[in-house]
């Protein structure tokens, strides 16, 4: 290597030693801050102090606990804070041997904690509303106390729905019960809403001051009409702020077996009257139609005798016997109907069936006879035909019973003339039923048995004695056709509220009674609305249950804020368009109100969905500087620092042996 190409060398090597001496500082100082980030939180100043304090009891002086922490005042907080307050108490007159204190929560009249043994100057944690504080302090076997009241002070919240799915799934000639939650930290009473009504309604329309309340979302039995997607929205709102929640609400058709009318049992003579068996079944199918249309397909078995007869595409039976076909022959009658067109893909797994065919059968017996005589009721029980009764007494009944002909009779139960049970295929027949509470009377009930042409009955005449219903609140005592006492629940659906009328013209043309209308004025005075602006709201309810009762029907009429021409500009919550609105302009006709689940940072939310008036507190931010991915950014930076300076390190070792080579 000549001169200059050495010297050149060994001015790079001091170049690279400079670089490589930067570089190692430099990963020396990142790795020392590192270790600050990783370890090392926050810096700790500890110090001592000294305090001292003498006590002096002096006989007859009074003795009492100072609270100077908490206060007898109002403390506010934010939304989704701890309410912990200092507790800084201390004795007046003596030395404490021991401390405790029992906090009550006063809104719901219970003990939050109670004989808590604390120091002087410590922290607790309070309730919302209002809080009692009782200390205590134990002085040679004594006890003094003191107490202070206060109040956690916390700014109104949004309600939030919860467990409603965005899919919800019911099957025809099925109902709707969905439960979901309604919870509001406030314990406000707010307000529900479903919209469109009519076949789903919601249960209750308010709650009563709970955080968590469960609410039904339901229907009638939702029958070939029902079938269809419907979109809801389900509301709720406690006057400031709201929660919205949208869910399709699919029933799905299904395919509904025939109903075959019952044949019961038959007979007929080899000659003269009655020589002809002439029967057509009747059958209903709410998809196919009836036997007539030709969409039903009739099969018939013999079970027991030779096949005498056939059945036509249309149900009919016709069959003219002689002497050679008497015997008695039991029969089943089926039919098959064609299934629905396009069944849901889910239909299976929600409905229990796949949409296709269904067969049903009716089985009857057929007497064929040269000389038909009578069946008989041979025995019955009671056996006394005369009875008095309670009305909420379970009644049994039985008869036994009997055919020349070998025919097994069918079996008819009548209630005061109605009919209630068909019993068949048995020689013992037996019928249970009460009356129920509020009923009482001349009762009567009969048994009546046939062959198909001749009859026999026995009837029992009772003297129903009167057992008043319970009275429970929400609760109607009803009876009939079962056993023991029964009793109906009220389950309310109403409509969503009409719009508003004025209530002097509503009175004017009959749409509001005089005591209506004093009630609906009361409560626009109560609200401050001027006569001209006093207005009236009519909606419907009706119970789903048919109780008859009316314990917990909700109001069909409320006052409101009458304008001539509501509408979504007029700073008035009102309904217009079809629907409600659920804050003042907004919601139902008008755009939604903003929530604490719409994915947007609105309505004074520190973040999207959080903070402000939404029940829970932003994610914290961390430092940048101890954010994980920062973290490990620095540490592949300094790694491959590393690289490079052993890299260099390696390549400056070569270039030392390479000249070391060459120049001895």
């Amino acid at each position: 290597m000549k001169r200059s190409e050495l010297i050149s060398f060994y001015g790079g090597l001091q170049k690279n030693r400079k670089l490589i001496g930067f570089i190692t500082i430099l990963i020396i100082t990142s790795l020392i801050n590192m270790g600050f980030l990783f370890f090392i939180d926050s810096p700790v100043i500890t110090g001592s102090g000294i305090t001292a304090s003498v006590s002096l009891v002096i006989e007859g002086v009074e003795r009492s606990i100072n609270i100077s922490s908490p206060l007898n005042t109002t403390y506010n907080f934010n939304i989704g804070d701890n309410y912990i307050l200092d507790l800084n108490v201390s004795a007046i007159n003596f030395v404490a041997e021991s401390w405790w204190y029992t906090l009550w929560d006063l809104k719901h009249n219970e003990i939050v904690n109670e004989s808590i043994a604390f120091s002087p100057n410590t922290t607790f944690d309070a309730v919302r509303w209002s809080n009692k504080m009782a200390v205590y302090a134990n002085d040679d076997g004594e006890t003094i106390n003191a107490n202070v009241t206060f109040y956690i002070e916390v700014p109104n919240s949004a309600p939030i729905l919860s467990g409603i799915n965005s899919s919800i799934y019911v099957c025809e000639n099925s109902y709707l019960n969905y439960p979901f939650s309604v919870t509001d930290v406030d314990e406000q009473n707010l307000e529900l809403a479903i919209n469109p009504t009519d076949p789903f309604y919601i249960n209750p329309l308010s709650t009563s001051g709970a955080v968590t309340t469960t609410i039904e979302l339901f229907s009638g039995v939702l029958n070939k009409d029902d079938v269809g997607i419907y979109e809801e929205t389900i509301s709720v709102s406690d006057g400031e702020y709201a929660d919205y929640a949208y869910t399709n609400i699919t029933v799905i058709e299904i395919n509904n077996a025939p109903v075959i009318s019952n044949i019961g049992v038959q007979t007929v003579w080899t000659s003269g009257d009655d020589s002809t068996f002439y029967k057509q079944v009747i059958v209903t199918d709410l998809e196919n139609g009836n036997q007539s249309t030709g969409n039903l397909t009739f099969s018939i078995t013999f079970i027991e005798g030779n096949e005498l007869f056939n059945i036509t595409n249309k149900g009919v039976m016709n069959f003219t016997p002689n002497s050679s076909h008497v015997g008695v022959y039991n029969i089943s009658v089926c039919v098959n109907d064609t299934g629905i067109d396009n069944p849901a893909d889910n239909i299976f797994a929600e409905c229990g069936q796949d949409g296709s065919s269904i067969t049903v059968c009716n089985n009857f017996s057929l007497t064929i006879t040269n000389e038909n005589r009578a069946p008989t009721i041979t025995d019955y029980h009671p056996d006394n035909l005369t009875l008095s009764v309670s009305g909420t007494s379970s009644l049994f009944f039985n008869i036994s019973k009997y055919d020349p002909d070998t025919t097994i009779p069918d079996a008819y139960w009548y209630v005061n003339n109605i009919f209630q049970e068909y019993d068949s295929g048995s020689l013992i027949d037996e019928f249970t039923y009460s009356f129920g509470c509020a009923v009482s009377g001349t009762k009567s009930i009969k048994a009546e048995i046939t062959d198909g042409l001749l009859n026999d009955s026995v009837t029992w005449n009772l003297d129903v004695s009167l057992v008043e219903c319970p009275v429970v609140s929400g609760v109607a005592g009803g009876g009939g056709g079962g056993t023991g006492v029964t009793v109906c629940r009220e389950k309310w659906a109403c409509s969503i509220w009409g719009i508003c009328q004025n209530a002097e013209k509503s009175l004017e043309a009959g749409l509001l009674s005089g005591e209506d209308y004093r009630i609906i004025k009361e409560q626009c005075t109560k609200n401050e609305l001027e006569e001209e602006f006093c207005g009236v709201q009519i909606r419907t309810c009706f119970d789903s249950n048919s109780c008859n009762t009316t314990y917990s029907k909700p109001s069909e009429f409320q006052d409101c804020h009458y304008t001539e021409k509501p509408n979504c500009k007029d700073g008035i919550k009102n309904c217009h368009d079809g629907a409600c609105e659920l804050l003042i302009d907004c919601g139902g006709p008008c755009p939604a109100c903003p929530t604490c689940s719409d994915k947007i940072q609105n309505q004074g939310e520190k973040g999207i969905d959080c903070g402000g008036p939404c029940p829970w507190k932003c994610p914290e931010e961390v430092p940048l500087l101890k954010r994980t991915g920062i973290l490990y950014f620095f540490l592949i930076i300094v790694l491959i620092l590393i690289l490079i300076a052993i890299i260099k390190l390696i390549q400056i070792s070569k270039h030392k042996r390479d000249i070391k080579d060459k120049f001895g």
